[in-house]
């Protein structure tokens, strides 16, 4: 009896494999020398075409190549950019920290997905997360571009670290390396605030009314 079960095992494994080597997805059989076996993941990315700032790795074309200077993040409405005049992960350009010029760095976004009410943007240093370095709120949600030093008629900025309103760079201590991460807010309810609001609180708040949001992170030492 038990010889008959096995029989019709065979048998039934038996068609099961030739009725498979038909359906155009039959693997070869592995080579001698193939040892390892490999595992792939696909993604569908978003088209959804970026403003062409002028920084490496953008053109405008709205292709789905990312560029070295793109952070990206994987929402539920697709792959969100944010570009920055540095590669997420990077040294910070001088220009941008307390050792420099100390302005705030020309940003380019995906445009907002669906629901988003009002846009911010912040700026953190992940060893000192209570320390933010910028916080902007009121950015109208068609909006895409952020120039060099400034923030688009009708946003406003709360104040930083270091008790002032706006954007201060970042100025580790000297002698140590931190990272700071740079990110754009995309928000289902505006948070009707204004300058001067207090940054540590409203990015409590920007936090809270967030859909998505997309970032790109830098280092920056001091001797």
């Amino acid at each position: 009896m038990r010889r008959v079960v096995l029989l019709s095992s065979a048998f039934v494994l038996l068609m099961v494999a030739t009725g498979c080597r038909h359906d155009g997805r039959t693997l070869r059989p592995p080579r001698p020398d193939q040892t390892s076996s490999i595992s792939t993941t696909t993604v569908a990315l978003s088209t959804t075409a970026v403003p062409d700032t002028g920084f490496g790795g953008n053109d405008g074309t709205g292709d789905t190549t990312l560029g070295t200077t793109l952070g990206t993040t994987l929402g539920t409405t697709g792959l969100l950019r944010l570009t920055a005049p540095w590669a997420s992960g990077a040294t910070i350009d001088t220009r941008y920290t307390c050792d420099g010029a100390n302005v705030s760095p020309a940003l380019a976004w995906s445009a907002a997905p669906p629901g988003t009410v009002e846009i911010a943007i912040t700026l953190q240093d992940l060893q000192a997360p209570n320390f933010v370095h910028w916080a902007v709120g009121g950015i109208d949600a068609s909006a895409m571009t952020i120039d060099e030093n400034a923030i688009p008629v009708g946003a406003y900025e709360g104040t930083n670290g270091n008790g002032t309103t706006g954007y201060t760079g970042p100025c580790p201590p000297a002698g140590s390396t931190h990272t700071y991460l740079l990110a754009v807010h995309y928000l289902g309810r505006s948070l009707q605030l204004g300058d001067g609001t207090p940054g540590a609180a409203m990015l409590v708040d920007i936090r809270s009314a967030e859909l998505e949001s997309a970032q790109v992170n830098g280092t920056f030492s001091r001797p």
